[in-house]
């Protein structure tokens, strides 16, 4: 297993199916101004991962499950923080907030154009579901459509994903179970007594090799849990 690889391959696909507004940062988008917690399903060309988010404006952690166990993402807007966490190694890795988006390929980059077409029930939620395309960094590009709750969530995305090079893969996520209401404060927080490594210092163009250089370190301490 790759340091990240899942880390990246998650946040890569769910962004890359935000569609936003011209003048509007993809990003924004992951962080509507209500606290919920739901099931998820993301799939595309970087892999499929389905789990468990929980929401607050401003923070968001997704467990999921890889074929190398459970691995856990925490991100903070709100202090330009973010976590990669091995739970069955007990360990994690502290990135910035804004370096993750250069990690998964710039991808803060993002502007989209979308355009209403009609309403439909998501995930037992009235949605309003739009048509959306927009070009990436690198000459990539999506096109398809996504579907928001009235308090703004973005319950399901779909479409194609053109990259720069002339591939082309179908890219969705989707929520389910869907509840609306107050995240308690710890599941944004680091669990105590687990060992954690700091890049946040660490420029964005060398945080794939900095991950790299970590992998026999922190691999070796899961299998010795």
């Amino acid at each position: 297993m790759r340091i990240g690889s899942y880390f990246v391959g998650l946040v890569l696909n769910v962004v890359m199916v935000l569609p936003s507004m011209a003048a509007e940062r993809a990003m924004d988008l992951l962080d509507p101004a209500v606290s919920f917690t739901a099931d998820f399903q993301v799939s595309g060309d970087k892999g499929n991962y389905h789990g468990t988010v929980w929401h607050a404006p401003g923070r968001e952690r997704r467990d999921f499950g890889t074929k190398d166990g459970g691995q856990a993402v925490i991100l903070r807007r709100d202090s330009d923080s973010a976590y990669l966490l091995k739970p069955s190694g007990h360990w994690y890795v502290g990135l910035g907030f804004a370096a993750v988006a250069t990690l998964a390929g710039g991808l803060d980059s993002l502007t989209v154009e979308r355009s209403r077409v009609g309403t439909d029930t998501v995930a037992g939620l009235k949605a309003t579901r739009f048509k959306v395309s927009g070009s990436g960094p690198k000459g990539s590009r999506f096109d398809g459509h996504a579907w928001f709750s009235a308090e703004g969530i973005m319950l399901k995305a779909a479409g194609t994903l053109s990259s720069g090079d002339g591939r082309r893969s179908e890219v969705e996520t989707t929520l389910s179970n869907v509840r609306i209401g107050r995240v308690e404060e710890r599941m944004f927080e680091l669990p105590a007594g687990w060992f954690g490594m700091d890049l946040r210092s660490v420029p964005p163009e060398r945080l794939a090799l900095a991950l790299e250089s970590l992998r026999p370190l922190l691999e070796g301490r899961g299998a010795h849990q």
